[in-house]
């Protein structure tokens, strides 16, 4: 009797379909130390010395950051960034969201939604997150948890190949805190339009809809 129960749970999910519900780390999920460095457009890799090389020109926050990444200058200095230091640990002082991590923790308790945190950084610092993650009081169990460093790539492009290797995913949403990520996940919907999308912004632990 209890498996036959089970096999109706899960037939019932497979009929409903999938959730997939994608959260960014850095701004979205907790607010970092961890920062980018500015350099005079042309500096080399070994030049990216931080402050004391030459050609830096500043240290940017999240929102420096954004903006530089749009006009590709800072105070009217065309610049290239570092975003290196994002591939080391979690670098205090952490902020966890809370509007945030509680929609986490109730998508997973959710069988028919995969939770994933997509970010920017490097794979190299998806162990840092899983233990940050772990950390929360209450922890957060992350044992069903997808975390993927996509290295500065296009989230968007990511997402469809995630969808390539599961096919049963109706419905996605998506929070992060980067206008571009937003724009490159927005194109990848309009390419789905038998997946139902709903995509945010978070602005200083604030989320606001944007599809």
């Amino acid at each position: 009797m209890k498996l036959l129960l089970e096999n109706w749970r899960g037939y019932l999910t497979e009929q409903r379909g999938k959730r997939l519900s994608v959260f960014d780390f850095d701004d979205t999920i907790a607010q970092t130390g961890n920062f980018a460095d500015s350099y005079l457009t042309g500096t080399r890799e070994e030049e990216m010395t931080g402050p004391e090389s030459e050609k830096f020109v500043k240290r940017l926050d999240s929102e420096e950051t954004e903006q530089s990444k749009k006009t590709g200058t800072v105070n009217g200095v065309e610049v290239v960034l570092d975003f290196r230091d994002f591939n080391k640990e979690v670098r205090g002082p952490i902020g966890e969201n809370s509007n945030i991590t509680n929609i986490i923790r109730n998508r997973l308790q959710d069988s028919s939604t995969q939770v994933m945190v997509m970010t920017a950084r490097n794979p190299k610092s998806e162990e840092a997150i899983q233990n940050y993650l772990n950390t929360l009081e209450p922890p957060m169990d992350t044992s069903n948890m997808i975390i993927k460093g996509v290295t500065g790539g296009d989230k968007g492009e990511w997402i469809l190949r995630y969808l390539s290797e599961d096919k049963g995913i109706t419905e996605i949403e998506f929070y992060d805190d980067q206008d571009q990520n937003i724009i490159n996940v927005l194109k990848t919907a309009e390419q789905l339009p038998n997946i139902n999308f709903s995509i945010y912004k978070v602005v200083h632990g604030e989320i606001k809809p944007v599809l």
